[in-house]
């Protein structure tokens, strides 16, 4: 045994920090044999590492605990079909999320294998949808599971630097909502290995210190996260089930209950680390590159498992992903404003028209933009710069007026980017055929001003 321990210690353990983690997961025998060895190594007293190791057991025994592998090997496939019926008794799901679900369990335990690690965005649009419900199976299925309802920044980083938990945070649209850039900023870092850091000071020094932000997350939230947060996640969109529709509770001893299945669970990652590290299988191509980023380590967990689930990854991931993008204001904006060039029958607009008609389209949110009042032109503005479109003087309107407005063309990059599924130039090529039509056939192009009434603008 002693002989091991040393061979690890030689090995794999370098800085203090790292020497102090490892030692004070080692039984009292181990740890009394290398404990002189070590603090000649550090350059420690004996006495002062025997404390750094004592504090840090209580750490370890305060919170986070891992399940011991299971003693024999685990068929994956069973597996998968275990964990998908517990969670099929206790919820209700939208078709797709079953797999997707089970799969990013599997994903916590095998997590460092990957690149890449995508945040669980579990969305409702009302409460008593089955949020909580879902949160607590993840917390009795997933490898070190830590679920609170908030968290602070330097909680979250201390914590996954500390423990590389699993990190379940429920009613997240309470601080995640608002304006919490640090830790929004601190969450979205987590999402690719290679950037899963922050720095900040700390110790009686006040040096700068690296701290890891590399862990899996899962997120309840009421409405939608920050469209950065849920770009980086597999999103998980629950309903309130029907009167008919009925589920199993969960018994206070469910814990204990998939006790096996994490065994089973922690036994199978560790089988298959070096495998999933090597076979990566990549989703089929759609125009979403960050979503077939995060489904990246689900379809290579399931391509290893084999059996169905290459089918199940495959099945969830196109119905999950058939919306595409989540729609901003932004790209709102490029859409309606595509409409109203289109239905106008011109080539230039002037800003004010522009804010017009976009007040008049129905059901927008340009009619109550911000505190209950309309868009404004500056607002406006403001949101085209950011694809790099800026108003300019431009002459338009019968009778002709010189403002500030914006054109047609100057919109073809963006289109095209945010827009894939219209052709600018057969734009283009409409807004000529209308626009000659409506000069009687001469070609010529003409500022159209009268507001052609259609069914999703009204008449201004």
């Amino acid at each position: 045994m002693t002989r091991k321990v040393n061979k690890l210690t030689a090995e794999a353990i370098q800085s203090p920090e790292q020497t102090i983690v490892y030692l004070s997961q080692l039984s009292e025998i181990e740890y009394e044999q290398l404990r002189e060895g070590e603090a000649k190594r550090l350059k420690f007293r004996i006495r002062v590492l025997d404390n750094l190791v004592a504090d840090a057991r209580a750490k370890n025994k305060s919170i986070m605990t891992s399940d011991q592998p299971y003693a024999g090997a685990v068929d994956g496939s069973l597996l998968l079909d275990e964990i998908t019926e517990i969670i099929n008794k206790h919820m209700i799901l939208p078709q797709g999320a079953l797999p997707a679900i089970t799969l990013w369990v599997v994903l916590t335990y095998v997590f460092n294998a990957f690149k890449i690690c995508p945040k669980l965005a579990i969305i409702s649009p009302e409460k008593r949808c089955g949020k909580s419900t879902l949160l607590d199976l993840l917390g009795r299925l997933t490898h070190k599971s830590l679920l609170s309802s908030n968290i602070t920044p330097s909680a979250l980083f201390r914590a996954v630097d500390l423990w590389q938990p699993t990190l379940l945070i429920d009613e997240a649209d309470t601080f995640l909502a608002g304006r919490n850039d640090d830790l929004i900023g601190m969450i979205n870092s987590g999402h690719t290995k290679r950037t899963a850091v922050v720095i900040r000071v700390a110790g009686d020094d006040l040096q700068p210190k690296q701290f890891s932000t590399w862990a899996p997350m899962a997120f309840a939230s009421i409405k939608g996260l920050t469209s950065t947060v849920m770009d980086r996640s597999i999103g998980i969109h629950l309903t309130r089930r029907k009167e008919q529709e009925t589920v199993q509770k969960t018994s206070l001893d469910f814990w204990d209950d998939c006790q096996v299945i994490r065994q089973k669970l922690t036994r199978w990652g560790q089988d298959h680390f070096e495998s999933l590290k090597s076979q990566l299988v990549e989703p089929p191509a759609i125009a979403n590159d960050r979503a077939m980023d995060n489904w990246t380590p689900l379809f290579t967990i399931a391509g290893v498992v084999g059996g169905s689930w290459p089918e199940e990854v495959q099945s969830a991931y196109e119905f999950l992903n058939h919306q595409g993008d989540e729609e901003t204001p932004a790209v709102r904006l490029l859409q309606d404003i595509q409409t109203i060039f289109t239905q106008q029958q011109c080539e230039r607009l002037h800003s004010v028209d522009l804010v017009r008609y976009l007040v008049a389209i129905d059901e927008s949110p340009w009619h109550e933009w911000r505190n209950g009042q309309p868009i404004t032109a500056s607002q406006m503005a403001k949101m085209l710069s950011a694809f790099g479109i800026r108003s300019k003087t431009l002459r338009a309107g019968v009778p002709e007026k010189r403002l500030k407005g914006y054109t047609l063309a100057q919109f073809q990059d963006a289109f095209s980017r945010y827009l894939p599924t219209i052709s600018l130039s057969g734009l283009l090529q409409d807004v000529t055929t209308l626009q000659a039509r409506a000069v009687g056939g001469s070609g010529d192009l003409k500022e159209v001003t009268s507001p052609k009434v259609v069914t999703s603008v009204k008449s201004v």
